[in-house]
């Protein structure tokens, strides 16, 4: 009796170490368009919104019989913003799930499945997670080089939330399955990467360092380009989840690895916003252009790296930055 009582004890405790924040498996989404519109207003099945190109590049399906459905995204052929697709869960839930943990569960945990589909172009397929004011951790996988990089935030020369290569030699082909996990902690901002049955990093950048006290607001599923991507690729997502957790029993045995910065991504903070919009980048902002959800070009000034959005209306805005040498588009919201 004491055996078993102890046996239950246990399996409560480890039980209660884990906190859902979000997670979906599409399942109960019906194959075809996820629906809704491509602005970032209108959701679709499920409650997933979608940003960029047409309904036709969001779609549920059955990919093989061992996942059910899955999402799939195709994006663009360009290396430019327009060729990005974002799909997100609108509301608060993932903030205020996160705001009611339990007291210790301070490392933020992400797992999903990539499908590597088509592997064309030179393009970036995954999820992250995003505070207010910037990226905070993430994996995507690149078509281009076949391997999964890191996304994180680091503070350097240029702090800002960036794409991580080098944190593994191993390729994964067309067509391929692939688990990644990563985590992110909110009390000394340590970032952690598994991917496959790799063994688990801690990851840094020689010249950074990295930064705690960021909260979740939203986790995305996404392709975007990179630079010199000339084609399409499609590519499947499915079974993620979002946790609080008070360890990281997943990464134990955890090698520090130190990948290379590559390409810097845009943040724009406080999101939402009341009179100014501020960017975060290491390069001059030369131009923006602000488009309401209905794709309608707003006025909005740019003073250095800062928007005055005091003016707008309610609602949820898409901004196009240019430094010249490329664009990049973020979604943020009027209050």
């Amino acid at each position: 009796m004491k055996k078993l009582l102890l046996s239950a004890l246990v399996l409560g405790a480890t039980l209660s170490n884990a906190q859902v924040l979000e997670t979906y498996d599409y399942n109960s989404l019906t194959v075809g368009n996820v629906g809704g519109t491509t602005d970032g207003l209108t959701a679709g099945q499920g409650g997933i919104y979608s940003y960029n190109g047409s309904a036709g590049d969001y779609k549920i399906v059955a990919i093989d019989a061992a996942h059910g459905n899955s999402l799939q995204i195709t994006n663009g052929s360009t290396a430019a913003a327009a060729s990005s697709r974002y799909t997100w869960m609108d509301g608060t839930a993932l903030t205020d799930a996160w705001i009611n943990r339990t007291s210790g569960n301070d490392i933020v945990y992400g797992k999903i499945e990539i499908y590597t589909g088509t592997a064309t172009g030179t393009n970036r397929s995954g999820s992250y997670l995003a505070s207010a004011s910037s990226g905070i951790v993430g994996a995507t996988y690149n078509s281009g080089t076949k391997q999964i990089n890191a996304m994180m935030y680091l503070n350097g020369t240029t702090s800002g939330f960036y794409n991580i290569t080098g944190v593994s030699t191993v390729t994964y082909p067309a067509n391929t399955w692939v688990t990644v996990q990563y985590a992110y902690d909110y009390n000394t901002g340590d970032t952690y990467l598994k991917i496959g049955n790799e063994t688990p990093k801690l990851l840094g950048v020689t010249g950074y360092t990295t930064s705690g006290g960021f909260d979740p607001v939203e986790h995305d599923v996404f392709t975007a380009y990179a630079t010199g991507n000339t084609a399409s690729t499609t590519a499947g997502f499915d079974n993620y989840i979002i946790e609080a957790k008070a360890t990281t029993d997943e990464f134990l045995g955890a090698v520090e690895i130190k990948g290379k910065v590559g390409s810097e991504i845009a943040t724009v903070y406080p999101n939402p916003a009341v009179d100014v919009l501020n960017i975060s980048y290491s390069k001059n902002v030369k131009s923006v252009e602000v488009f309401d959800a209905a794709g309608k070009k707003v006025k909005a000034n740019l003073a250095g790296n800062k928007v005055d959005v005091k003016n707008l209306e309610k609602g949820v805005y898409f901004i196009k930055i240019n430094t010249g040498s490329e664009v990049q588009t973020q979604k943020f919201i009027k209050k």
